[in-house]
């Protein structure tokens, strides 16, 4: 399937989306040129022309996109996990305390916008690193799990389970994917049962009667 038909056109973070699915086979075709693991020249061709065909039919649809003046490229002005738990009575359950973001200082907003593109970014990763993440984060490990807990009142494990499981149901709400096991790995999960557990701890609904709730 073509990363085009998986961005979500209506989400508020599309440009993120966007250029993080630019990044992902451009950062592939770097590697598997400079790669010497590909004894075969046609099979190494093959990846680099999967993936560029891939850059290019994003490019195509945002040229689609801008064209017909329904493609609204917006960063977003307040962390995501604010609107998560105001909308989910088992992720404020999942806090130890309950979170206000009145008394969090912009500062501190803006770090948690950085943390979750961090974190979205690397949603393909089954196994996130915390010490990948807080070197991206310019933090140590140690302060990365202070101030998640000190600002949302979760681990950073819990934090980033939240937020995989919330992009997994925006994907199902919004038609992206329709297969569980897709919809899975996308967030970074390799066991699909294990996937549907946590989803069905967060939802209170596995995402395969949520799926056929919506009558595809």
């Amino acid at each position: 399937m073509s990363i085009a038909r998986s961005l979500d056109w209506n989400s508020p973070d599309i440009l993120e989306q966007i250029i993080q699915n630019i990044k992902n086979p451009l950062e592939h075709i770097i590697t598997v040129s400079k790669s010497t693991a590909y004894h075969h020249k046609e099979k190494k061709d093959e990846i680099i022309f999967s993936c560029s065909k891939e850059i290019s039919d994003i490019i195509e649809e945002i040229m689609l996109k801008t064209q017909a003046k329904t493609l609204n490229l917006t960063f977003r002005s307040r962390p995501e996990i604010f609107d998560i738990y105001d909308a989910n009575e088992n992720v404020r359950d999942l806090c130890s305390e309950k979170i206000v973001p009145g008394k969090i200082t912009k500062i501190d907003q803006d770090w948690l916008i950085n943390l979750e593109k961090e974190i979205y970014s690397s949603f393909i990763q089954n196994e996130l690193s915390l010490y990948e993440l807080s070197y991206k984060m310019a933090v140590s490990e140690r302060q990365l799990h202070r101030k998640i807990a000190a600002l949302v009142y979760l681990t950073p494990n819990k934090y980033v389970r939240v937020l995989r499981l919330h992009k997994a149901k925006e994907m199902i709400d919004n038609y992206v994917q329709r297969s569980i096991s897709q919809i899975a790995y996308a967030v970074g999960y390799n066991d699909v049962h294990y996937f549907s557990r946590l989803f069905a701890d967060q939802y209170n609904i596995t995402p395969k009667e949520l799926i056929s709730s919506l009558k595809y």
